[in-house]
């Protein structure tokens, strides 16, 4: 296997990526990049529990790191994951709009139908969301029991996973907005909302906290 010093990061798979988030196709859209940027945001916090542990100064912090670093493995997997499915539940809406509707029975079908995949198409997001605040309650625990070397990776952590919330939020909501089911659409907004409240709040937290650490006298 080639090392990191023989491949340029920019030429690896992120370049796809990003060209084709760049480009006509309308998948991967916004979601996908939300979920991407809380995944980055995970792996930083990652990245800090891992620079503590194995270091004789925070030999009591270990557990703690270690804990971290499991939790974070699943949710990173799951945000990676969420790219996926919310790049599918796109294709379900796109594919109920271009359904016949001739007949007063093609209509009805493909009202159905669009309502399936809306809602779908809400709760990718909304999952996305569940999974950074979680994300960020790991995140605040790295502060002041983990390597201060790197206590701005945490900021940036923080920085992303806010992103994320916020990205995620604006697609459940353009998702809502054409839902008919009333009361699906009051309780995924109550949910969404409370969370991206709270989200926020703690990430701004952190990000503060990182900020007055790392102060310029």
């Amino acid at each position: 296997m080639e090392s990191y010093s023989k491949i340029k990061l920019i030429n690896r798979a992120i370049t796809e990526f990003i060209e084709l988030l760049a480009s006509q196709e309308p998948a991967p859209g916004g979601g996908a990049a939300s979920s991407l940027v809380g995944a980055i945001g995970v792996a930083l916090s990652s990245m800090v529990a891992n620079l503590t542990v194995g270091k004789e100064k925070f030999k009591d912090k270990e557990e703690l790191m270690n804990e971290i670093i499991e939790e974070n493995k699943k949710i990173q997997k799951e945000l990676l994951e969420l790219i996926e499915k919310d790049a599918e539940a796109f294709s379900k809406v796109a594919k109920a709009l271009k359904m016949p509707k001739g007949t007063e029975e093609e209509k009805n079908k493909r009202k159905e139908a669009l309502e399936t995949a809306l809602k779908e198409a809400a709760l990718v997001p909304l999952e996305i969301i569940r999974k950074s605040i979680n994300a960020l309650r790991l995140l605040e625990k790295s502060l002041g029991n983990s390597n201060p070397n790197a206590v701005s990776d945490i900021g940036v952590g923080a920085v992303c996973l806010k992103a994320a919330l916020q990205g995620a939020w604006l697609n459940v909501k353009i998702n809502l907005a054409s839902i008919r089911d009333k009361d699906f659409v009051k309780n995924i907004q109550k949910e969404a909302e409370s969370l991206l409240k709270d989200g926020i709040l703690l990430s701004d937290k952190i990000y503060e906290e990182v900020e007055s650490i790392l102060q310029i006298t």
